[in-house]
């Protein structure tokens, strides 16, 4: 179980590393169209205040103290306000430290706030991103020709608010991404763990398998092995008695052992070509075969079938010779002495129909799906050194094979009734 557990976590590995990339990167485009949607809206609020101002100024020739303060409040805006070369101080609202600075900016983008507009009334510069005493601020400014000259303003924003939003924006974006991350991880770890699910199931069943093969071969061997010892000192007549016991101990292994290779075979063993056949005919011709067997174990055998003549089915012969084979044999072992096996074959429906029904202590209703398991029996002692707990499993194998269904249910009056089905069409 080692291997299962590092198989599911490498799967849970992977998967989350999969879907933890998908989710990091799902997150990273959000984040960034989410900074781009905030930073455009306030470069776009920050704009609207300049032209504000501007317009207030041009058309008032005039500033609002009052109303421009409430517009540098809101957008945390600084002013700089200049004419003919002057600067204008208006209390609380110009900021002269970082001028130089400012200056110097406009100047490397062709806005020479020292000279008056060259080419027309109005000349403009606008910069959405520049350091200023290494920090980044947005920065505006506009000189305008007056009849008496020429003024100039400018505005400029610093950033710092706007990007410690932005980190906060990133750091939740990241938070909520990781915790994505750790859902999809658990979800991954269960649906890992319901995936390999089968392959414990498998390996147990294996383990299990191997376990009860291995239990029913070490007793044939035993007695093989103690008559081969005893052998040569015995007389005969002692002799040719366990030659044998020891023969039939042979055969019992044999059938164990061709038994263990259908199983083990599983679906690499191709199954006979289907062929055209009579289901009455057929079924009759298996009951002559297996009344020699049924007479010789003290039971007889009964056909039960439609007055009616059943259609042909093609279907593979071998195979459900094998299975109905395994039916009977059940039966004839299960059923009461002097109790007659009751062979049945109809037509129901789009369904062929061959069912095996004995009289003996049938099958109760919590093991009716655990019949075809292998090795297992209603006598969980496995106090019968004849039959081993496979021919049901090996049925299931052959059916499997050749796409017969098999079924079991409760004979009327008690007993066992055992079912193979094949489609008509």
């Amino acid at each position: 179980m080692g291997m299962l557990a590092r198989l599911r976590r490498r799967l849970t590995l992977l998967a989350a590393a999969l879907t933890g990339c998908v989710v990091l990167a799902v997150a990273a485009v959000s984040f960034v169209l989410c900074a781009s949607m905030y930073t455009s809206q306030r470069q776009a609020a920050f704009e609207a205040a300049v032209a504000g101002l501007r317009s207030q100024w041009e058309t008032e020739n005039a500033l609002d103290l009052s109303q421009t303060q409430n517009t540098t409040e809101q957008n945390g805006l600084y002013l700089y306000f200049e004419e003919n070369s002057q600067p204008l101080v208006i209390s609380g609202l110009t900021e002269n430290g970082s001028m130089e600075q400012i200056r110097q900016a406009l100047r490397q983008a062709g806005f020479d706030p020292e000279l008056p507009p060259l080419f027309s009334r109005t000349e403009t510069a606008e910069l959405p991103h520049v350091k200023i005493s290494n920090q980044p601020v947005r920065l505006s400014a506009c000189k305008q020709t007056t009849g008496e000259g020429w003024r100039m303003l400018i505005v400029w924003q610093p950033l710092r608010a706007e990007r410690q939003i932005l980190w906060r924006a990133a750091a939740a974006f990241l938070l909520v991404a990781m915790a994505g991350i750790g859902v999809l991880a658990a979800v991954c770890w269960v649906v890992a763990g319901r995936a390999i699910r089968p392959v414990r199931q498998a390996m147990e069943q294996q383990r299990e398998f191997v376990r009860a093969a291995g239990h029913e071969l070490r007793t044939p061997l035993s007695v093989l092995r103690a008559g081969l010892a005893v052998l040569p000192g015995e007389k005969e007549s002692e002799a040719r008695r366990h030659i044998s016991l020891l023969d039939a101990e042979t055969a019992r292994m044999g059938r164990l052992i061709d038994e263990l290779l259908i199983l083990s075979g599983g679906g690499m063993i191709q199954a006979s070509q289907p062929q055209w056949l009579e289901p009455d005919t057929f079924l009759l011709e298996l009951a002559e075969a297996w009344e020699p067997a049924a007479h010789s174990r003290g039971r007889r055998l009964q056909v039960i079938l439609p007055p009616q003549p059943l259609p042909p089915v093609q279907v593979c012969r071998e195979e459900l010779g094998q299975i109905l084979g395994i039916f009977l044999d059940n039966a004839l072992r299960y059923s009461p002495e002097g109790k007659a096996v009751e062979l049945y074959c109809a037509a129901q429906g789009r369904k062929m129909i061959w069912e095996v029904c004995d009289h003996g202590p049938g099958v109760p209703d919590q093991a009716k799906e655990a019949v075809f398991r292998r090795f297992w029996r209603a006598d969980a002692s496995r106090s019968s050194r004849e039959h081993f707990g496979l021919g049901l499993s090996v049925a299931q194998e052959l059916a499997g094979r050749c796409g017969l269904q098999l079924g079991v249910s409760d004979t009327p009056g008690g007993g066992a009734t055992f079912r193979v089905e094949v489609d008509r069409s």
